[in-house]
């Protein structure tokens, strides 16, 4: 299984003047840093939650049958499923029939109704295509007011520890994180 970008976000969750006076920086010495660690601490946050912050479109593929037939794609929260393509062997293509599925976007999973054709992925380029956008939204107002402010917190954390190796997230970065990330057993 994997994931990959096809349209990236248009913007970062929280622009340079936020994350600048959040840090109480009044000089543009250390912008270009700043906007590093806004990066940073985005796929940091994004990694540990499995969400995207801000909307793109992004396209996972699937190379087996998932117990039950229920597909969990990996990024949350889901915004629309464009389509799913089976690509086979000789990778051609075939759009799936949307009838033959059924999108939870509340728990970003499609689930394969009866008549969802049972797939062979014995060959290694066999694989089911998903294509969907997740995010919050188009721009920073849509992102839920805990996950920008983790989001600050870890720029400040690593802008104050820059230098430094390893570490984990701040404690309340973390408490602000928690009830967005998935306990996986």
């Amino acid at each position: 299984m994997s994931l990959q970008v096809l349209v990236p976000p248009a913007i970062d969750p929280v622009t340079l003047a936020e994350a600048k006076v959040f840090l109480q920086l009044d000089s543009s010495h250390d912008d270009a840093l700043v906007v590093d660690l806004i990066r940073a601490a985005t796929q940091s946050i994004e990694q540990i939650t499995g969400r995207a912050l801000i909307l793109r479109s992004l396209r996972q593929t699937v190379n087996a049958w998932p117990d039950k037939g229920v597909f969990a794609l990996q990024a949350r929260p889901l915004a629309l499923l464009s389509q799913i393509q089976y690509r086979d062997e000789a990778g051609v293509t075939s759009v799936i029939d949307p009838a033959d599925y059924y999108v939870d976007p509340n728990r970003s999973r499609i689930i394969a109704l009866s008549s969802f054709a049972h797939f062979n992925f014995t060959h290694p380029s066999a694989a089911l295509l998903f294509d969907f956008d997740a995010g919050y939204g188009v721009d920073e107002s849509f992102i839920p007011a805990p996950l920008r402010m983790a989001l600050l917190i870890v720029v400040r954390d690593l802008y104050e520890h820059r230098g430094e190796r390893g570490g984990a997230l701040p404690l309340r970065a973390q408490a602000l994180l928690a009830p967005f990330t998935e306990v996986r057993l």
